[in-house]
């Protein structure tokens, strides 16, 4: 079963909200590109739904996106799958173009166009992550074989400069992807760990998880004032779009919505951070009325500080995501 499912990473949503909401400049196509290949690479995630189902739900337990801290540096493992008796990380890739696996250099070389793109080698990274992930579960007390894969999800063509090298046995395509898993799950039979053992270690897992988060005015040295405000049509994108009563109404097409304000919140939670007073809110959502706006926040804060004019509202990104049913474009 899946303990952490499926998600998109909360940076990419991120560089989703800033692609959409930061005017043009320096920093805007240096952002676009990084949420293009950030989201390529979850949509190679995304595919791994289908042969992950082929392991045995009640002896799996699955994460996908797990960031942990090493007590120096933090690792990130697309896919962990975990067992009584092993565990399997498997690094995920989807690019397109023909991929040579370097094994004497280390390094993944992209040919795509008549451009030449230098990857770190893809296998390395998947034995940092398995020598990584054995020390951090050692800590606790849990010692477990740990076996890796590297998945290539798009259809890429591969080769390899060195056909005798054993680490080239852990490139796996996706389309084989499901015969892979049952083949490693077949080659281990002895419990390392009790079934309770399995839940406490997949519980201590999931907490011990830091999600990654950008800093964008720090990270891409952006100003505040390069942030375009107001609520946007869900329709046809337009900003602002206007609020007449209980309604959002875009000038630009029509389009009538009742909880537009929603998305615009989100985009705030994802540029600036969860806290926000009633002036900020004003401000961002172009709106004049406090009592108004005081209603909207008490819906999507999860709490506040503070009272009157100093009262800052922290938002709550599991509300706004429950009452905005965010999903992200994937088509762009």
């Amino acid at each position: 079963m899946y303990v952490k499912p499926i998600q998109v990473p909360f940076h990419v949503l991120q560089y989703e909200a800033l692609v959409r909401r930061l005017n043009p400049c320096a920093a805007h196509e240096d952002i676009r590109s990084l949420y293009k290949r950030a989201i390529a690479g979850y949509r190679g995630e995304r595919s791994m739904s289908y042969p992950l189902c082929y392991l045995p739900e009640e002896d799996f337990r699955i994460f996908h996106n797990l960031r942990l801290y090493d007590g120096i540096h933090y690792f990130q493992i697309d896919f962990l799958a975990l067992c009584e008796r092993f565990a399997l990380i498997l690094e995920v890739k989807n690019i397109i173009g023909k991929l040579t696996f370097d094994t004497a250099m280390l390094q993944l070389i992209r040919e795509l166009d008549d451009t030449l793109d230098i990857y770190d080698d893809p296998i390395s990274q998947a034995n940092h992550l398995t020598d990584s992930l054995r020390q951090w579960l050692s800590k606790r007390g849990v010692f477990l074989p740990i076996r890796n894969r590297v998945v290539i999800a798009s259809a890429a063509q591969i080769q390899v400069t060195d056909l005798n090298n054993d680490q080239i046995k852990k490139i796996v395509r996706r389309a084989n992807l499901k015969s892979e898993l049952l083949k490693i799950n077949k080659q281990f039979t002895e419990a390392h760990l009790s079934a309770g053992e399995l839940d406490k270690i997949a519980a201590n897992l999931l907490a011990a998880h830091q999600k990654k988060m950008i800093q964008p005015f720090k990270t891409f040295k952006i100003q505040s004032e390069q942030i375009k405000k107001g609520v946007q049509c869900p329709n046809c994108g337009a900003t602002p779009v206007e609020k007449v009563k209980q309604r959002w109404i875009c000038r630009a097409c029509d389009h009538h919505a009742r909880f537009a304000y929603l998305t615009a919140l989100r985009d705030y939670f994802l540029i600036y951070g969860p806290a926000i007073t009633n002036s900020q809110c004003r401000d961002f959502l172009n709106l004049g009325s406090e009592s108004t706006t005081r209603r909207l926040l008490h819906r999507t804060a999860l709490h506040f500080d503070g009272n009157k004019k100093s009262r800052i509202y922290y938002l709550s990104e599991e509300i706004l995501d429950e009452k905005a049913n965010w999903s992200i474009n994937l088509s762009k």
